[in-house]
């Protein structure tokens, strides 16, 4: 249920995608992270109008036909969004985008928390307060499931680098498990009508105030999420970037017998769409003695393959996934056959 329909942020995808075919290796990916936020900002009003508009066209029917119409109202809507491909994101990409959702869980259960609140404070439940308190729950339900689905995208691609961000991530995937524990039990009461609702004031207070202890620790976890990956990203980059080679041929046949070495273990790992460890170290090695042993030609066009070498290896080990593939292909064009 985390992966189908979970989906709030349907500009995310095309606008990475977009930016990414439009863009060189060189580009600022603060850019590209910058126009998803915003294509999933304007995603998100769009999605809150329809579920808004169902809320007001339902408030005066029955409980059961009413939450039913809401429920499929926003199922719909949301079941409409594509499942972003998070083989296209690079790592900083990625950890944007799980803080802008974490962010919009957060706000949203603000308003739902206000809700509870004012709903219960006259020991009594209508039905349109029951209807309106259970379409914001039930919409931080599905936010802070797909935040999870996210994070656990994160730990697919990059958990094996043990990053600091891990620690934080876990953390608040547990955040997020407890306030949709606390979303659902509101919108299962909350569903079944004001007399219900209005029998379980003390368990709907109870929820919210569980929700709320989570929410804070959330907040603090997710405000320091990009820096603790951007800290990492540059760590790891700089000691790939930096190994020494320990392997510098003495001709231009054997620098590019070590520039198709590159090209075939990068392909190998670029196959399954991430880098373990051991395969970043190893490309970072090649990358290394494939370098120094072009520049040491004097060849300028061999020279210049040696650049692009190091881009591709700033690319993994940023895990710039999108970028990687796009210059793969032309430098595998541009490397001469090996040379016996």
């Amino acid at each position: 249920m985390k992966i189908k329909g979970l989906s709030i942020f349907v500009m995310i995808v095309s606008v990475i995608l977009l930016a990414a075919c439009g863009q060189q290796a060189q580009t600022n990916p603060q850019a590209t992270i910058d126009a998803a936020v915003k294509a999933t900002t304007e995603s998100q009003q769009n999605v809150q109008a329809t579920i808004a508009a169902s809320v007001k066209a339902t408030t005066q029917v029955q409980s059961s036909s009413q939450q039913t119409t809401i429920d499929q109202a926003v199922q719909a809507t949301l079941s409409a969004q594509p499942t972003p491909d998070y083989a296209s994101m690079s790592e900083e990409e990625l950890a944007a985008l799980i803080e802008e959702s974490v962010n919009k869980a957060l706000t949203d259960y603000e308003t739902t928390s206000t809700a509870v609140t004012q709903t219960t404070s006259d020991g009594t439940v209508t039905q349109e307060e029951a209807a309106a308190t259970y379409t914001t729950a039930y919409n931080v339900y599905y936010e802070a499931a797909y935040a999870e689905e996210m994070i656990q995208a994160y730990y697919d691609y990059y958990g094996a680098y043990a990053d600091e961000a891990l620690a934080t991530m876990t953390a608040m995937e547990q955040n997020l498990a407890s306030i949709s524990d606390s979303m659902s039990e509101i919108t299962t009461i909350m569903e079944q009508g004001a007399a219900t609702a209005t029998a379980a004031i003390d368990q709907l207070n109870a929820a919210a105030t569980q929700a709320q202890t989570k929410a804070g620790e959330l907040q603090t976890k997710a405000k320091g999420l990009q820096e603790q990956v951007k800290t990492s990203l540059g760590k790891r980059e700089d000691g790939l970037l930096n190994l020494s080679a320990n392997n510098i041929a003495d001709n231009q046949v054997g620098a590019i017998g070590q520039a198709n070495d590159f090209l075939e273990a990068f392909k190998s790992a670029l196959s399954d769409g991430k880098f373990s460890p051991e395969e970043m170290t190893n490309i970072a090695q090649l990358a290394a003695n494939a370098r120094a042993s072009l520049n040491k030609t004097g060849d300028p066009k061999l020279q210049k393959l040696g650049g692009s070498i190091e881009g591709l290896t700033r690319q993994a080990a940023r895990g710039d996934w999108g970028r990687a593939r796009q210059g793969f292909g032309d430098f595998e064009r541009s490397v001469p056959k090996r040379r016996k």
